[in-house]
């Protein structure tokens, strides 16, 4: 009984939560502006006002993770998931800020949690076969980036990253096949750096 009257005092009342959405709001606005620093300071009062609100934290963390502040940014992540442990949105930004800190294992366990939540998300498999290519695990990046084929075919980034990796294998056949996919669905900007990074590797081989 003293603890539903405990959760019910603790719980945000309707102005918390119009002042919460507000701030969300507002930062979210200035973040797509790129003005990452006063959208962490609303998204902050948006958590405050609402504790419960995960997508803010989620937010919150996108804010300092694209200032370079990747403790900062994977704290808001967890706390995020702590209050919605399916929200896939924070496992993805979560293995993003572990690949970028070189925390390898840990961004592909996140990753892996969040393929099995939306197992027909191409880009989390393609965000997965990039940690194991920075790894050198070529075999595993592969299948990773195959998978995000199958499910999306004309997925311009899984051939970009899939001729990558055969770039690095040495496989510049395999590469250039990858390159006239990405030219058969009209992606010119990748098709030329794929292109680019192949005639380098011909020329320095010969």
């Amino acid at each position: 009984m003293l603890a539903d009257i405990f959760s019910r005092l603790k719980r945000p009342n309707s102005q918390s939560l119009m002042q919460a959405q507000m701030h969300f709001d507002k930062g979210v606005h200035l973040a797509a502006e790129g003005f990452y620093a006063n959208a962490a300071v609303e998204l902050k009062l948006a958590t405050r006002a609402n504790p419960e609100h995960a997508e803010a934290r989620v937010e919150l963390g996108l804010a300092y993770h694209k200032t370079g502040q990747f403790s900062k940014a994977i704290k808001a992540y967890l706390s995020a998931l702590e209050i919605d442990p399916y929200l896939v949105t924070a496992f993805r930004n979560l293995g993003a800020a572990y690949d970028e800190l070189g925390q390898f294992v840990d961004a592909l366990k996140v990753y892996a949690k969040a393929i099995v939540l939306a197992p027909q998300d191409a880009e989390l498999r393609i965000d997965l076969g990039l940690v194991y290519f920075n790894i050198g695990s070529y075999a595993e990046a592969i299948k990773a980036f195959k998978q995000a084929i199958d499910i999306d075919s004309h997925n311009s980034r899984a051939h970009y990253c899939l001729g990558l990796v055969y770039l690095d294998l040495g496989d510049i056949q395999m590469a250039f096949e990858e390159h006239e996919q990405l030219t058969g669905q009209n992606e010119k900007d990748l098709s030329f750096q794929l292109l680019d990074k192949i005639q380098l590797q011909s020329r320095q081989a010969s």
